[in-house]
């Protein structure tokens, strides 16, 4: 079982946020919090991959969005999910824009 988040080597604050999750244990849920504040996220469905074979395990797509506040440069953005028994928990550095 497989969760995964595709973070960019920059987050930078200010500007709204969207990260690809990849699933093969169902929809995601979980928290995005700045400096111990959890931000207001959404999780929109995207599908299973284009080349997808039936018969085969499937890695879903989700797209989670936020928007990241222009005082939270310096701090780390915690991103927090979970799916079925897999879990996934990443911190990053946000930047100036």
């Amino acid at each position: 079982m497989a969760l995964s988040i595709n973070v960019p080597d920059k987050i930078l604050a200010g500007l709204n946020q969207s990260y690809t999750i990849t699933s093969d244990s169902g929809e995601p849920s979980g928290s995005v919090s700045v400096a111990g504040t959890e931000l207001a996220h959404r999780i929109v469905p995207l599908g299973p991959p284009k080349d997808a074979e039936e018969s085969a395990p499937l890695d879903y797509k989700y797209k989670v969005t936020f928007l990241l506040p222009a005082d939270s440069v310096g701090s780390q953005v915690e991103l927090k999910f979970s799916a079925g028994e897999s879990e996934v928990e990443e911190a990053h550095e946000v930047i100036p824009e």
